[in-house]
């Protein structure tokens, strides 16, 4: 584990329920960890070389958030679905390829960031995932967004960066979805329908570095409607 001694910083998240082992050089998951189940709720060991979890991390059940970007794990095991109450999971920039599946148990689960982990399809079993109001799957391998993802309330999905070349009508059934980031993808005016400007509840569309001709984006319809909800919420933000 490079050497770090780590009882300074285990000792104050028992008193904190916090622990931060960011940039440790840590090579395989401190099990002492393990021992602050009763009270750690923030866990962050990111930027690190760990490449995987223990079965035991399901013991954390009091866990809120946990960031471990920049790893070396090739998968998350079973276990991780029995943290029922986690809020917020960074897996961003692990080599996972497949995407992780146990994490349709986590049924509390709000914030989901699996962004650059060479993932070339989404399961459709994310539709678990009721309570998910952000995702982020930015520089995957991604060709098609699947009806499970449509289903969900999600507030925001941030799909750049993939090979995305048409954006589903389903979508216009999550009537909580305000921003959609689908930018350097594949994506030509044929693959934007109609609906998703004219019906959606969608007021940012990103879809800059897609091989769009903009004089025909401008005139599909629904491009009037789409305009009016994003320039409500820009005034908003001003």
């Amino acid at each position: 584990m490079g050497g770090n001694n780590l009882s300074v910083p285990l000792d104050h998240a028992k008193k904190t329920g916090v622990l931060s082992l960011q940039n440790k050089k840590l090579d395989k998951f401190p099990e002492d960890i393990l021992n602050l189940r009763r009270n750690l709720r923030t866990l962050d060991i990111s930027n690190n070389k760990i490449d995987e979890l223990p079965e035991d991390i399901g013991v954390m059940q009091m866990l809120r958030t946990f960031k471990i970007d920049e790893n070396k794990l090739g998968e998350l095991p079973k276990t991780i679905g029995n943290l029922g109450k986690l809020e917020a999971l960074h897996l961003s920039g692990n080599p996972l390829m497949d995407w992780p599946t146990p994490i349709h148990r986590c049924s509390n689960l709000k914030h989901l960031d699996l962004s650059r982990c060479r993932i070339s399809e989404i399961s459709d079993g994310i539709k678990s995932l009721k309570k998910l109001d952000y995702i982020c799957l930015s520089n995957n391998r991604l060709q098609n967004i699947p009806e499970g993802l449509c289903e969900l309330k999600v507030v925001e999905i941030d799909l750049n960066c993939n090979d995305i070349a048409v954006i589903p009508v389903g979508l216009v059934k999550n009537q909580s979805l305000r921003v959609l980031r689908l930018d350097h993808n594949s994506i030509t005016c044929a693959g934007i329908p109609t609906d998703i400007l004219g019906k959606s509840t969608i007021s940012t569309l990103s879809l800059e570095g897609n091989p769009i001709d903009l004089r025909k984006f401008r005139e599909l319809d629904g491009y009037d409607k789409y305009m009016e909800r994003y320039a409500a919420t820009k005034r908003k933000c001003d």
